[in-house]
């Protein structure tokens, strides 16, 4: 018997690869199978141990603009559009680079909530309905300014199964005492938000983006919590 009668061609291996590539699932490096529109990743950590979930957003109306003003930087006359043209229309999203949040301040943060809201383009903070950030009490504060260096392309944070060259990556963190929803109603959603203290938003402060979890879950006083939003940019 002539041995090398049993083996396939380089051709024919090849194709019995690109075969089985075409039928396979995309996966994330994480192990959860890839739905490219869950751009929002969230991680939640109990010591040791991380648990991946994954939602999709909806960047509202302002958020476009917000968008094509950074990229232009241009108003409507051709002038230059400076940070301070931002924070007059109320879409700075990321106008303070702390990373706590005082009761005096005004910030662009991500608040989280607990209660129902169907996400839409036109929404700003008063659709928003169940915000924890207005909670009493201490360690009960859901309202967090980005984490250092945000928003950035192609982020290099292990914990982001996002992060590309055509992304902009937005991230905030809380940690294990900055709340719980130990004795109150599971997360079920969140947005990022133009004008917030750690008291509350104004009812007509404007949303860059929100989002409703795939499930609701809990933070216990023991989790950490860490949130990406991976907005790409691809023609169309």
């Amino acid at each position: 018997m002539r041995i090398s009668d049993s083996f396939d061609t380089v051709s024919e291996r090849l194709e019995k690869f690109n075969s089985w590539k075409d039928h396979s699932p995309h996966f994330w490096s994480r192990g959860v199978e890839l739905n490219p529109d869950d751009n929002v990743c969230i991680v939640k950590g109990t010591g040791d141990y991380k648990q991946w979930m994954y939602t999709h957003n909806l960047v509202t109306t302002v958020g476009d603009e917000y968008y094509s003003k950074k990229i232009t930087l241009k108003g409507t006359d051709g002038s230059a559009y400076a940070d301070t043209n931002f924070a007059s229309d109320g879409i700075l999203f990321h106008h303070d680079g702390s990373t706590t949040v005082s009761s005096s301040t005004v910030y662009g943060c991500m608040i989280l909530r607990n209660g129902s809201a169907t996400p839409a383009q036109g929404h700003d903070y008063s659709d928003v309905t169940g915000s924890l950030d207005a909670s009493s009490g201490s360690g009960r504060n859901t309202t967090k300014v980005l984490r250092t260096n945000y928003p950035r392309h192609n982020d290099n944070d292990s914990d982001n199964t996002g992060g590309a060259n055509d992304q902009v990556t937005w991230s905030y963190e809380w940690a294990t005492g900055d709340f719980n929803t130990t004795s109150i109603a599971d997360l079920t959603g969140g947005c990022i938000v133009d004008r917030a203290t750690d008291a509350t938003a104004g009812v007509n402060a404007k949303l860059l983006t929100t989002f409703s979890f795939a499930s609701a879950f809990e933070k216990t006083a023991s989790d950490t919590l860490k949130i990406f939003v991976n907005h790409t940019f691809e023609g169309a």
